[in-house]
């Protein structure tokens, strides 16, 4: 397995996270530590998590050549199911988007539709955020963001409300991160957003 290098979906996200701040948060998928540092540089504790443990010692030498060491706990795993209470502000995830193909590896393959390993992320996260905590996570138009919206219509996420936060074009494919919460009332619209 490769560590992801960052990229335009790794800038997004991390501008757009400049906004959070003085935050517990988590980042599913540390990959090369670059988005657990800058959250580590804002937020009160992070903690990151990644099933490769080469993704995790090349974010703890990032971590530690910062000097963040006490603001960041590092876990080798399979996922946020790990966790089993509400105890996050935050949770972030730049998760692997490509629909599956010969060519994908577990660093880039999001499933079939390239959607499913973000819906799972989701589900799992919207479980281990404070009642008023968010999760923020990217999207590529390559996947199919739409397929979430028909998901959320249908499924047990239905409570929930999605935002878009963030979006860049590029010559091959859309970038949006959203951010979702939790809420009673059935409230997002980002259809049109998307479509723009």
């Amino acid at each position: 397995m490769n560590i992801y290098e960052p990229s335009h979906d790794t800038y997004l996200l991390i501008d757009t996270l400049k906004n959070f701040h003085d935050l517990i948060a988590l980042e599913i998928g540390v990959g090369n530590g670059l988005i657990t540092q800058e959250l580590a540089m804002v937020n009160d504790f992070v903690v990151g998590i990644d099933i490769d443990p080469k993704a995790i010692d090349f974010t703890n030498q990032r971590i530690k050549k910062m000097h963040l060491t006490n603001r960041v706990d590092l876990l080798l795993g399979d996922g946020i199911s790990m966790f089993n209470n509400q105890f996050f502000d935050l949770v972030v995830f730049n998760p692997p988007y490509l629909p599956h193909d010969q060519y994908t590896d577990i660093s880039t393959d999001g499933g079939i539709y390239g959607i499913e390993k973000t819906l799972y992320w989701l589900n799992l996260s919207l479980n281990i955020i404070k009642s008023d905590g968010r999760v923020i996570f990217l999207v590529s138009d390559l996947s199919n963001p739409f397929y979430i919206l028909d998901r959320l219509q249908f499924d047990e996420l239905s409570s929930i409300k999605l935002n878009i936060l963030s979006k860049t074009k590029l010559f091959f494919e859309t970038l949006y991160v959203l951010e979702a919460t939790r809420t009673k009332n059935h409230t997002y619209n980002i259809l049109n957003q998307l479509e723009d």
